[in-house]
């Protein structure tokens, strides 16, 4: 089922993603862990505490309702589809980019530069790419440096307010 997105579609897809990544900081950091303190092969959290089932509801939750919305407008089920499998990528790839920070032995708050602004957004992506969903790359190039400012900006705003406990 190959479907090129329009530019328009592409973004409209991906807004759920962006939703869905910045949902679980609502819940303050509070939750059970995902991984339920589980190590890897190498002895370190799979996980480790950040990612909490609560958190990967909320986000599911949030993205969904998006995705359900912007379909409300579309009446395209692809870009339902599109919605929902970008919110289940941005999880999956939040939870890749969590993985690769515990082999590297960075502990949870600290910053990997990149990944911890676009990891979610590459996931979103790729398994738009996987299910035959094709997002438009013009706009996917486009997108990539405004997700990560906006990351970066909505990550300092929410530890200013207090809903996160470092700014990135």
């Amino acid at each position: 089922m190959d479907k090129l997105l329009t530019p328009l579609e592409t973004v409209a897809v991906l807004l759920p993603a962006l939703v869905a990544n910045g949902a679980p900081v609502l819940l303050g950091g509070k939750g059970t862990p995902l991984d339920r303190g589980r190590r890897f092969l190498d002895g370190k959290p799979l996980l480790g505490q950040g990612k909490t089932i609560e958190g990967t509801a909320v986000a599911l939750l949030y993205g969904g309702v998006v995705a359900v919305f912007v379909y409300s407008i579309f009446c395209k089920g692809s870009v339902l589809l599109g919605g929902l499998l970008s919110t289940a990528g941005a999880v999956f790839g939040d939870f890749a980019g969590s993985f690769l920070k515990r082999r590297l032995g960075i502990p949870r708050g600290s910053q990997l530069p990149v990944v911890d602004q676009l990891d979610f957004y590459m996931g979103a992506v790729a398994l738009l790419y996987g299910a035959g969903l094709e997002p438009d790359p013009r706009i996917i190039l486009i997108m990539a440096p405004i997700v990560f400012s906006l990351h970066l900006a909505t990550n300092k705003l929410a530890y200013k307010a207090g809903l996160k406990s470092v700014p990135w």
